[in-house]
C-alpha cells in the first residue's frame, strides 16, 4: 500500500505526521501529534482514489461506528474522524489514542520469548476484551486478531487494535455475506466463506498464542484434520494444552461457546465442557418437539419429572433438606426439650426454605416449555399443570445470544448448564433440567435459526 503521508506533514492543520505504525487491511496507520492539545495519537487514513469498490468504504465508516461506542482500558479510545477532499483523491481519517508500545509481532522478531505464564497473561487480557465486546447489544466481532494487532506496553498491559475489519453480530458480512476479511492462518475456517461468530475470534487468538509458544506462524505448523498440531513443538501442561486445542478446534461449535467461558475456564472458575460435536446432534429418544419452516422456529419441552440425571440429582436437595428439618423436630418433640422463640424462628426459617428449595425443583421439572422464533418477534412460556405462569416476549433483533451457562455445579465431572437467551434487556433461562446433549442440540438448533435469519434480513 503506497504511503501518503511523511514525517513532519501537518493533517487538517491540527495533526503532524511523526512516522508510520502499521499497514491495516483498509488502511495505513501514522503516529501523529495532535498540535492544540500536544497529545499523541494513531491517525489511520484510507483514500478513495487507492478504494477498488466502496466495500472498503464501508468497513472504515463500519469501524468509526464500532470505535465511537466502545469504552474498555484495552481499546484504544477514539477521539475523532473526518475528511479531507483534494482535487484527485479523497481522504478519510479516523483518530484514536496512541497505544504506546510495541507488536506481539515486533517484540518476537525482535528476540523476545515469552513463558508460558506472561503468554497465558496475555491470553487473559485479550479475553476479557472479547468477554466486553460480545456482551454489548449487539456483539461485536474484531475478526482480525494476530500479533500485529495485539499492542504489549513495558509493564504487560496489551491493546487490541485495528477494528478495522470489526462486525456485529446482526451482520454475517458487511457487504452481504461474500468478503473475506482476516489474516491467513489466523482466521478460522468459517470466515473462508465470508461467516464470523462470537468463536471466530477464539480461533484467531489461539493461533496468536501459539504463535507465541512456537515463535512460527500457523501456516508454518504441521496441521493434522485442519488443527494446528502445535504440541511437538511446545511443552505445556496438560490442562492449559487442552484448553488452546478447544481454542483451535476447525469448527466453530467445538470450541468455547463465548469468551466468558474460555475465562472462566482458563482461570480454572469452569471446568471443561464436553465436545460439541458429541453434543450437537438430535439425542436418541428426546421428547422434545422442534419444527423449523425457514420462518419459524418453535421448541416445545415437555416436563422432565425425574427422567434425567440432573433431575433426579436435585430431588435429593430438597429430600435431604426436609429430611434434617423431620430429624431435628422429632428430636424436640421425643425428647421434650422446650424450645426459646430464637429456636422456633430457626426451625420456622429452615422449613420455609425448604419449602422454597422444594418449590424451585417442581417448577423446573414439571413446567412445560414452548420457545417461538420468527423474523420479527420470540415468546417465551411456561406451564404448570395448564396454567402459563410465565410469558416473555420481544423482538428477535433484540436477541444477542443463545448459549450454555455453567451453574457453577458438576456431575460425574461435567459441568452442569443451562440455555440462556440474552436479549437486550436482560437474560432468558430455560431447560436446566434437560440432558448436557438435549441442551448443545437446541443451542445449536437456535443458533443455526438465527443467523440465517439475520442474513435474510441484511
Amino acid at each position: 500500500m503506497e504511503q501518503q503521508h511523511q514525517p513532519g506533514e501537518i493533517i487538517a492543520q491540527k495533526y503532524r505526521i511523526l512516522g508510520i505504525l502499521g499497514e491495516g487491511g483498509i488502511g495505513i496507520t501514522y503516529a501523529a501529534k495532535n498540535l492544540q492539545t500536544d497529545e499523541r495519537v494513531a491517525l489511520k487514513v484510507v483514500y478513495l482514489r487507492q478504494l477498488d469498490n466502496f466495500k472498503v468504504l464501508e468497513l472504515f465508516e463500519r469501524e468509526v461506528q464500532i470505535l465511537a461506542q466502545l469504552n474498555h482500558p484495552g481499546i484504544p479510545r477514539y477521539l475523532d474522524h473526518f475528511q479531507v477532499d483534494e482535487r484527485r483523491n479523497c481522504f478519510f481519517y479516523l483518530v484514536q489514542q496512541l497505544a504506546e508500545g510495541k507488536s506481539l509481532a515486533v517484540l518476537v522478531e525482535n528476540g523476545w520469548q515469552p513463558d508460558k505464564a506472561e503468554v497465558q497473561h496475555i491470553a487473559t487480557q485479550i479475553l476479557d476484551i472479547l468477554v466486553y465486546l460480545q456482551q454489548l447489544t449487539p456483539p461485536v466481532i474484531h475478526r482480525d486478531i494476530k500479533p500485529q494487532n495485539i499492542i504489549r506496553q513495558d509493564n504487560g498491559q496489551v491493546f487490541l487494535v485495528d477494528f478495522g475489519a470489526v462486525q456485529d453480530v446482526y451482520h454475517n458480512t458487511l457487504t452481504g455475506g461474500s468478503t473475506v476479511v482476516g489474516t491467513y492462518g489466523y482466521m478460522a475456517p468459517e470466515q473462508f466463506r465470508g461467516k464470523a461468530v462470537l468463536a471466530t475470534d477464539l480461533y484467531a487468538l489461539g493461533a496468536t498464542l501459539i504463535f507465541l509458544l512456537t515463535r512460527k506462524a500457523p501456516i508454518d505448523l504441521p496441521h493434522r484434520q485442519l488443527k494446528i498440531d502445535f504440541r511437538s513443538h511446545t511443552r505445556l501442561n496438560k490442562r492449559f494444552a487442552k484448553w488452546l486445542e478447544r481454542m483451535i478446534e476447525p469448527a466453530a461449535e467445538d470450541r468455547f461457546l463465548s469468551a466468558e467461558e474460555a475465562l472462566a475456564v482458563l482461570q480454572g472458575k469452569q471446568e471443561f465442557t464436553r465436545s460439541a460435536t458429541i453434543r450437537s446432534g438430535r439425542p436418541v429418544e428426546s421428547p422434545i418437539g422442534l419444527k423449523n419452516d425457514g420462518k419459524r422456529l418453535v421448541v416445545e419441552i415437555p416436563p422432565v419429572w425425574l427422567r434425567s440425571n440432573h433431575s433426579r440429582v436435585f430431588l435429593l436437595i430438597p429430600g435431604v433438606w426436609h429430611s434434617i428439618f423431620l430429624l431435628m423436630l422429632w428430636i424436640v418433640v421425643a425428647s421434650r426439650y422446650v424450645l426459646t422463640q430464637a429456636g422456633w424462628v430457626f426451625l420456622g426459617i429452615y422449613g420455609l426454605l425448604g419449602l422454597w428449595v422444594l418449590g424451585t425443583f417442581l417448577l423446573s421439572a414439571t413446567s412445560r416449555i414452548r420457545l417461538v422464533i420468527d423474523q420479527q418477534n420470540f415468546q417465551l412460556r411456561r406451564w404448570l399443570f395448564g396454567w402459563c405462569y410465565q410469558r416473555v416476549q420481544g423482538q428477535t433483533e433484540e436477541i444477542s445470544q443463545i448459549e450454555l451457562k455453567g451453574i457453577g455445579l458438576s456431575l460425574n465431572k461435567a459441568p452442569i448448564t443451562v440455555c440462556t437467551l440474552r436479549s437486550r434487556l436482560r437474560k432468558h433461562r430455560f431447560g436446566s433440567f434437560l440432558t448436557e446433549q438435549e441442551k448443545g442440540w437446541l443451542v445449536k438448533e437456535i443458533t443455526d435459526f438465527l443467523e440465517k435469519e439475520r442474513m435474510i434480513s441484511q
